[in-house]
């Protein structure tokens, strides 16, 4: 078991198979004593600490494990663009890829791998969370969804996978663990590419206002501390490859409805751990009253266009190594 904190402090996560609440518990108590009397000693300035060092109240078993939050989470979360699985496709091709096998890390409930089976020979895909893997979709022949801690992949042989992919996930991991795992998995010249998306902005102003309004300052303390690091859209990561690059030049669009932007806010988890806080309050039907007040009131229409911006990071192992 391995304790690691981040750069915005605050709680603990704690990685490994024995992981418990109670554990997670009692570190944050600690935690949150030590940063009343010495908060200097927490502060992690470096990149590459401030990546490995994460801290948060919330264990890596126990994110997006609630099965209500799952199902909201396989219906309402945004789908990448062929846009976003283009460049991965075309990064690939810059370097050595037989196109044989992608493993996809932290993939949720497939929204990430599906995608990759039009690419690839094989993929795989790997969650943590038992009742994510539940909600994947099975709908491809070469697909396998595997629950699994992305820091020990011992299931896949080394020098076999052309392609590890991270969707809106890395911030969750043993970094120094999980890429120990990654060039043993590659081949030479194999990809690596992590992606997501940031905050989401919405249109019409007067919805954005209302949501922006319950994301900070309502759910603000609800967040868990590796938000902070997709909020800032990984600038903080720097990735082991030479030569690793960025893209941000992504986004996705999406038209929804008062209740598809409803269904998304209910697979947040900060939403997750406000309800488990606050019984007697419906956020969502509070969030989806104002939302139907601001639009009608003042624009006189239902419809909201919502824009995350993509960032991805990407990088090849060498051919020769």
């Amino acid at each position: 078991m391995s304790i690691v904190d981040s750069a915005e402090g605050g709680h603990i996560h704690i990685y490994g198979s024995e992981c418990s609440q109670v554990i997670c518990d009692i570190f944050d108590m600690i935690v949150r004593g030590l940063r009343k009397v010495a908060p200097v000693l927490l502060n992690i300035s470096s990149t590459s600490q401030s990546c490995n060092l994460v801290m948060s109240r919330y264990c890596t078993t126990n994110l997006f494990t609630d099965q209500k939050q799952t199902q909201f989470y396989a219906k309402f979360r945004p789908h990448y663009t062929s846009e976003i699985y283009n460049t991965i496709v075309e990064f690939c091709k810059e370097s050595h890829s037989d196109f044989d096998l992608a493993v996809d890390v932290g993939c949720g409930s497939g929204q990430s791998t599906i995608p990759l089976t039009e690419y690839f020979k094989k993929v795989i895909g790997v969650d943590v969370s038992e009742n994510q893997i539940a909600n994947a979709a099975q709908n491809a022949e070469n697909v396998t969804f595997k629950v699994s801690h992305a820091e020990n992949l011992d299931f896949i042989q080394s020098n076999t996978v052309d392609l590890v992919t991270v969707a809106q996930a890395l911030h969750w991991l043993d970094l120094e663990k999980f890429f120990s795992e990654v060039f043993r998995l590659l081949k030479p010249g194999g990809s690596f590419v992590t992606y997501g998306y940031g905050l989401f902005k919405l249109e019409p102003e007067a919805a954005d206002n209302v949501v922006q309004h319950f994301y900070g300052n309502v759910l603000g303390n609800y967040w868990p501390e590796g938000r902070k690091i997709v909020e800032e859209k990984y600038m903080s990561i720097t990735l082991p490859f030479p030569g690793w690059r960025r893209n941000d030049s992504l986004a996705i669009v999406k038209e929804c409805t008062i209740d598809e932007f409803i269904g998304y806010m209910g697979s947040w988890s900060a939403l997750n751990e406000y309800a488990k806080a606050n019984p007697d309050i419906n956020l969502l039907d509070i969030v989806r009253e104002r939302l139907e007040t601001s639009l009608i009131s003042q624009t006189n229409q239902k419809a909201i266009k919502v824009t995350w911006p993509v960032f991805m990071l990407m990088g090849h192992t060498p051919i020769s190594r």
